[in-house]
């Protein structure tokens, strides 16, 4: 592979279009919505799609089956939570439902000091108070307006998750390889989905028109499987700054596909909390950078 292939730019840029694949998510899912589909639904397209995209890799997967069944757990406990990112999607404005997905470095940083014995620095705090102040920002009343209090409540879960993931997967699938841990994460999404469907919905309903399957189509491609290959390609090359830098465009792209596509307003409250969780983002960002 070329030097400019394994270069910290080349992995940033990866990251980079990772993220904005992960940004795109509020559009295709609202794009689903409006053809019928219900969120429980749609994840489970998602994840189908996302799994048959892992095919070619069977020959791998099956020859790391105890990898790929970590993986299916750790991703079935984390995607099971996206249902409700997804459901606040459909019943709060893009911009409150993303900064509140933002919050995942407060519960990061408490559940490394918690539940790992993570040393909790002058940085760390520091971190965690910007998102702190960022949540005072994003729940006060000039950008809560009228929106329903349980789907914001229910809103904070995927970023606890998340948190909760990112250790789990610093620990035990750091070593697994990419696509084995793709397809146990996707496999792992697509049977809590299944679970969660006929238990809570009594079944899956099948898109009903070509939109309904290009929106579920383009999720399970551009912000399920590519984002995330991209990220985890692009990640260890790029190192923890650089990917928090470009990270932050899932942050922006999601911000500006509500204001853009949908026409929703972001108040001077929002900008404020992007402001100050994409800083504490960099924070937590250096403080991995001297521990490596």
């Amino acid at each position: 592979m070329p030097s400019n292939f394994r270069s910290p730019l080349f992995g940033m840029a990866l990251v980079g279009f990772g993220a904005i694949g992960f940004g795109l998510m509020p559009l295709f899912a609202r794009a689903a919505y409006a053809e019928g589909l219900s969120p429980l639904s749609l994840l489970v397209w998602r994840f189908a799609i996302a799994v048959f995209c892992c095919l070619p890799w069977l020959p791998r997967i099956l020859a790391a089956r105890r990898d790929f069944l970590i993986a299916l757990v750790a991703g079935a406990g984390y995607m099971a939570s996206m249902l409700f990112y997804f459901v606040a999607l459909k019943e709060l404005s893009v911009a409150l439902t993303v900064l509140i997905l933002f919050t995942y470095p407060l519960f990061t940083i408490l559940i490394g000091w918690l539940g790992f014995g993570a040393r909790l620095t002058r940085a760390n705090l520091i971190a965690a108070l910007l998102v702190l102040l960022a949540a005072g920002l994003i729940l006060s009343p000039d950008t809560m307006g009228d929106a329903p209090l349980l789907p914001v409540l229910l809103g904070f879960l995927p970023p606890l998750a998340y948190a909760l993931f990112i250790h789990l997967a610093a620990r035990r699938l750091s070593h697994i390889a990419i696509p084995v841990r793709l397809s146990g994460v996707f496999s792992g999404g697509l049977v809590a989905m299944l679970l969660i469907g006929f238990g809570w919905e009594g079944g899956v309903t099948l898109p009903s028109s070509m939109l309904a399957w290009g929106a579920a189509a383009a999720l399970a491609v551009l912000s399920t499987f590519g984002a995330l290959g991209l990220l985890l390609l692009g990640a260890p090359l790029a190192g923890p700054e650089r990917s928090a830098i470009a990270g932050a465009g899932e942050l922006i792209t999601s911000l500006l596909v509500g204001l853009l596509a949908f026409a929703e307003p972001v108040s001077p409250a929002m900008l404020g909390g992007a402001a100050l969780i994409l800083a504490a983002i960099f924070v937590s960002a250096r403080i991995e950078h001297e521990k490596t």
